[in-house]
């Protein structure tokens, strides 16, 4: 039989992260083919990276499993963290490599239905505005693109560029208008489509920072609104006058590479709001298909803590003498290799993974990783993993050495707790 287009949706399942889906819901899967983590790591996940046994992997999000009739919703494992607050952490960052990480630390489907969701998960919104802003300020810091448009204008008292003939007789000569020329010209100008598709984009972003619960609660709401009213004052001279039709065909420009994700964010804000900008301040519990890379996400928190409290350069997603080979963090005067681990089972005193251990030891040895280091030797390994807030009362993780408990059995090794932060 065909399906019957006018059912609704069913409720969408809901699970969270590791957890698995209930066992009477799996009967409505058994086409679904699910694949786990995608093989690539930094690639975007198939059904949230559900396994085939039906358990979640470490992305939260939406996704339909069947396409307009079943979908899922995975919560984050700790019921009570705010990614909102790891996400300013993670975008505070102002260096080209860190930023092209995170850009690679979520994704959004616009072109597939939207799907029901929770209050857990309506911050997509925030999200994008908070990305936005932070590519935008990035932006302007380096300078607003210009270029050459071509502009006609009814003149006084002057010609620029070429006279039109036909539009001056019309404008002027008939209504006996002799101190005016209608002339075309080229402008080189700031108030250019790419310019006005981020104006515009700001303005919602104003909108929404204006209007949502979420947002005011944070603890940088403040300084977000001051970044907010700075960027106005940048983009005051330029028109948010832009057409739905000219969106869609802007794109970024190799020789302004900043201009390329700020204005993908832009595309993602419009749409999400029907390019109503009264739409912006209305806070809401669907949303489209989504994922967060939660491990990822975890490995830029960590880093801004570290980069924060350690006196020395903290090099981060450094690759080794082979190129798929990295460490997440490198601390070259300390001789120190660290890993942020998105597992909380570290919390438990005799947890060990043996896999991490060898992919931290191999980063240690590595001569392009940790250069000059004597045959005899062995450079510390820290990891470090979520925790719970109790479990470190102070945030400094300053100096790592002291503040890292010892792994037993392994030498040289320790795990220290960077907990995520609560709502």
């Amino acid at each position: 039989m065909p399906p019957n287009t006018n059912q609704l949706p069913r409720k969408p399942i809901t699970i969270v992260e590791h957890g698995q889906i209930a066992e009477q819901d799996r009967s409505l899967l058994q086409d679904v083919k699910f694949v786990g983590t995608p093989s690539d790591y930094m690639a975007e996940p198939v059904f949230l990276g559900i396994r085939q046994d039906f358990y979640a992997s470490y992305y939260i999000g939406a996704e339909w499993l069947i396409p307009d009739e079943l979908a899922v919703v995975v919560l984050p494992k700790m019921d009570k963290v705010d990614f909102v607050q790891m996400f300013l952490a993670a975008l505070k960052v102002d260096t080209r490599c860190e930023s092209d990480y995170f850009s690679k630390c979520y994704g959004i489907k616009f072109n597939e239905p939207i799907i029901e969701t929770t209050e857990h998960l309506n911050q997509l919104t925030p999200l994008l505005v908070l990305h936005f802003v932070s590519l935008l300020d990035r932006l302007v810091k380096r300078g607003l693109k210009k270029n050459y448009i071509i502009r006609e204008e009814n003149l006084k008292s002057k010609v620029k560029g070429r006279i039109m003939l036909s539009k001056h007789l019309q404008k002027n000569e008939f209504p006996k208008r002799s101190d005016r020329m209608f002339c075309r010209f080229q402008e080189y100008t700031d108030d250019i489509p790419e310019n006005r598709l981020l104006k515009r984009a700001l303005l919602f972003c104003e909108n929404v920072i204006n209007g949502y619960e979420s947002l005011k609660k944070q603890k940088d709401y403040s300084e977000i609104l001051l970044i907010v009213n700075r960027l106005k004052s940048k983009f005051s001279l330029i028109s948010d006058d832009i057409q739905p039709s000219q969106v869609r065909e802007l794109s970024g420009n190799k020789l302004f590479k900043e201009y390329k994700d700020a204005i993908r964010v832009a595309k993602m804000l419009l749409r999400r709001f029907d390019y109503s900008i009264s739409n912006a301040s209305v806070e809401r519990n669907t949303t489209p298909p989504f994922w967060i890379d939660m491990a990822r996400l975890y490995e830029m928190w960590v880093w801004k803590k570290l980069t924060d409290n350690s006196l020395h350069k903290v090099l981060f997603q450094e690759s080794g003498f082979y190129g798929r080979q990295v460490a997440d963090f490198v601390v070259r005067d300390e001789k120190l290799i660290l890993d942020a681990k998105y597992k909380l089972n570290y919390a438990n005193d005799n947890f060990v993974n043996i896999n991490d251990i060898r992919e931290i030891s191999g980063n240690a040895r590595d001569e392009s990783l940790l250069p000059n280091i004597p045959d005899d030797y062995s450079p510390r390994c820290v990891i470090i993993y979520p925790g719970d807030n109790d479990e470190l009362k102070n945030e400094a993780v300053e100096p790592l050495d002291k503040q890292g408990v010892r792994i037993p059995h392994y030498r040289n090794f320790y795990k220290i707790s960077i907990p995520l932060p609560e709502k």
